[in-house]
């Protein structure tokens, strides 16, 4: 395996690990709820971080306050200035699409372009256990 792949790789595996961990963690707290969940990662360019934590801060906080969303947490990654990941739980489906058709969002997505090392990605969950 090249250094390339060999780097690839790891970078994969550790998005993968970092997702399964968030998840792992929040089975608790899911465990007897039902919803909707999303956990996303949003990068920024090296020099960009601080720009997206701006634009990010605030988009969170408004976003949990919206009707349905009854979960919406904002995390860094300890060590990696610029990588975002939200755990977001919203009652429904529905209540998410409202979410993505909301101003905020309208707002936001042209501001997220210039600040990103890569487009965001996005995991689409249903809980399987509990209630």
């Amino acid at each position: 395996m090249s250094d390339m792949d060999r780097r690839a790789f790891v970078g994969t595996a550790a998005v993968g690990g970092v997702a399964a961990a968030l998840f792992a963690a929040s089975v608790a707290e899911a465990a007897g709820q039902s919803g909707y969940f999303v956990i996303a990662e949003i990068v920024s360019k090296k020099e960009k971080a601080d720009d997206l934590r701006a634009l990010l801060v605030p988009f969170a906080e408004t976003s949990a306050k919206e009707p349905g969303c009854l979960v919406y947490t904002l995390m860094e990654v300890i060590g990696e200035p610029g990588r975002f990941l939200t755990f977001e739980r919203w009652k429904d489906k529905a209540a998410l699409d409202a979410h993505m058709v909301t101003p905020d969002i309208k707002a936001i997505v042209p501001k997220l372009e210039p600040v990103l090392a890569k487009p965001f990605t996005q995991l689409f969950l249903d809980a399987r256990t509990g209630g």
